[in-house]
C-alpha cells in the first residue's frame, strides 16, 4: 500500500461527522485518508495519533 493510501490515526480533539451525518465524539482515535486527516488538524480539529518511532 502506498503511503498516500494508508490510513492515518488521529484523535479528535473536538466532535465531528464524518459518516453519512454521524457524529463522531472528541476524544476518539479515527483512521482516514491523508488528506482529510491533513485538513482537521489544519482546522484545529484533531491531533496526531500515530506512536512515536520504536514503539
Amino acid at each position: 500500500m502506498s503511503e498516500t493510501k494508508k490510513p492515518v490515526p488521529v484523535r479528535l480533539t473536538y466532535d465531528v461527522w464524518l459518516n453519512d451525518g454521524e457524529r463522531t465524539s472528541a476524544g476518539t482515535v479515527v483512521s482516514l485518508s491523508l488528506g482529510e486527516a491533513k485538513a482537521l488538524i489544519t482546522n484545529g480539529k484533531a491531533e496526531r495519533a500515530d506512536p512515536l518511532p520504536g514503539e
